[in-house]
């Protein structure tokens, strides 16, 4: 069969702010990774004939996509969904069905796996596979070109007549060293990117999946946490050299979840001799200065740690379980060895009472004086501890999320916390954020004087612009890392 990936648009993702506009290409573009090791694991079978589409590289609209995958002729047309993009995504999906009646649309990624009823009320929506699906994907298209039973296929839901049925459990991959590289063949990888890189084309992997901790804001806590082997790594890598990738993104939910983990990929990096240069999301309270020498050594050009908050009490709060004096230190020592380090604040949370809560914020981020900083405003996503709290104070209706999965609409505002500090008192701190910290003189020239290529001029001239003008930046997703920076574990 011809099989169609597609990386839905992101025309009208969600928002926390009405004055926020700053789009997520404008910081950086990576590769679709969740679809690419799905297109890599049917190339991997041989058995169908496999194409993608990447709308957000492209900045394609559904028509102009539509037009594209009409081309291609699928007998099955696959989209990733993620619930800020779910509008786009269901948008696209009817085009698809006005366009390519007979062929077969399935919805895959993280928004339903969360709302697989919601999912499958859009009539347009053929089938849903939920969770992971490098393994349960191949598996049901096999038994869909057979006209055989899904039943034993992990994590497929179908319609037989008025009947929705599901097929157990989502997938889930126990040994992800079998997971086949992802089809980079299939995209133009030279034109992904990241704003705060080198310039260079940017190529992305996922060492590991899951995060063991259980962050109050995070809305995937307790994920079991898997790791592949640092020959696989390398193999991947390898496999992205001989196309002339020389960037690296370590996409990992947590990195370095041991030290030696990391210095074990470092010293595989110069043992196989890869010139590359790359970066990785972590934890501050698990590098150790060897291990960071080691990782220069091999490329480590920058590490990204999610901080979220500026006091000891703030971050027992969220259960983060780290210290502001282990932030203060791990960006010390990355700078010892020579690596660029970016922290990741988020304001409006619950205990963020008043201004000054978040101007000590600022304060203190700028005091760490990490290279680069993201700051976010507290979405509370569903199934989390502090969404929980919300509905309880009555802050926000228990089906707010529900219902918009139900219903979409363009722009859907998220729910953020308003007891103390209004949407539009939090719009102008998070504005007053990135203005404290990049328009420093210290800053500015510290990052003039890294540049060494004209692509990181130009990356530097383009973020300055930006900010001169912000109003802000969209996160596609905190369901899943997959095309754009969110917060580290």
């Amino acid at each position: 069969m011809k099989i169609l990936l597609l990386n839905v648009p992101d025309a009208h993702v969600g928002k926390t702010t009405d004055d926020w506009d700053l789009e997520a290409t404008d910081i950086g573009v990576f590769p679709p990774m969740g679809i690419l090791y799905i297109a890599g694991a049917l190339q991997a079978g041989g058995k169908h004939e496999v194409a993608l589409i990447d709308c957000i590289l492209d900045r394609l609209d559904p028509e102009e996509a539509v037009s594209r995958a009409a081309a291609h002729d699928p007998d099955v047309v696959g989209l990733t969904v993620y619930t800020p993009t779910l509008y786009d995504a269901l948008i696209l999906t009817r085009r698809l069905r006005e366009r390519l009646p007979r062929a077969r649309i399935v919805w895959g990624g993280p928004h339903v796996s969360l709302y697989p009823d919601e999912s499958m009320a859009q009539p347009e929506v053929d089938y849903l596979v939920l969770g992971e699906a490098e393994e349960s994907f191949p598996a049901f298209l096999d038994a869909l070109e057979h006209g055989q039973p899904f039943d034993h296929i992990p994590g497929i839901v179908w319609r037989e007549g008025a009947t929705v049925r599901r097929s157990g459990e989502p997938g889930y991959v126990r040994d992800i060293d079998a997971i086949p590289f992802p089809a980079f063949d299939l995209l133009p990888f030279k034109r992904y990117f990241s704003a705060i890189g080198t310039g260079m084309p940017v190529g992305t992997i996922c060492s590991s999946r899951g995060c063991p901790f259980h962050c109050t804001f995070c809305c995937k806590p307790y994920s079991t946490y898997r790791s592949r082997s640092v020959d696989n790594i390398l193999d991947e890598i390898a496999a992205y050299y001989a196309q002339g990738i020389r960037e690296f993104f370590f996409f990992d939910d947590l990195f370095n979840a041991s030290a030696k983990r990391v210095s074990a990929i470092a010293q595989g990096i110069i043992d196989r001799r890869f010139s590359i240069v790359w970066s990785f999301r972590g934890r501050v309270d698990a590098i150790n200065e060897d291990m960071l020498r080691l990782a220069r050594r091999s490329g480590c050009r920058q590490a990204l740690f999610g901080v979220e908050d500026a006091t000891d009490e703030g971050l027992k709060r969220i259960n983060k379980k780290i210290t502001v004096e282990q932030v203060r230190r791990a960006v010390r020592l990355c700078r010892k060895c020579g690596i660029l380090t970016s922290t990741n604040w988020i304001i409006g949370f619950p205990h963020h009472k008043t201004r000054e809560d978040v101007l000590h914020l600022i304060d203190t981020a700028v005091s760490i004086d990490s290279d680069f900083a993201q700051f976010n405003i507290m979405i509370a996503y569903d199934g989390t501890a502090i969404f929980q709290e919300g509905v309880a104070k009555g802050l926000f209706s228990p089906d707010i999320w529900r219902g918009h999965a139900a219903a979409p609409v363009p722009n859907f505002v998220e729910p953020i916390w308003e007891e103390h500090l209004s949407r539009a008192e939090l719009s102008q701190l998070l504005k007053q954020c990135y203005r404290r910290f990049y328009f420093r003189p210290l800053s500015i020239l510290r990052k003039l004087l890294r540049v060494r290529r004209f692509g990181e001029l130009a990356l530097f001239a383009k973020g300055a612009l930006t900010l001169l003008g912000i109003k802000g930046y969209h996160r596609k997703t905190h369901q899943e890392g997959q095309s754009r920076f969110v917060d580290p574990a």
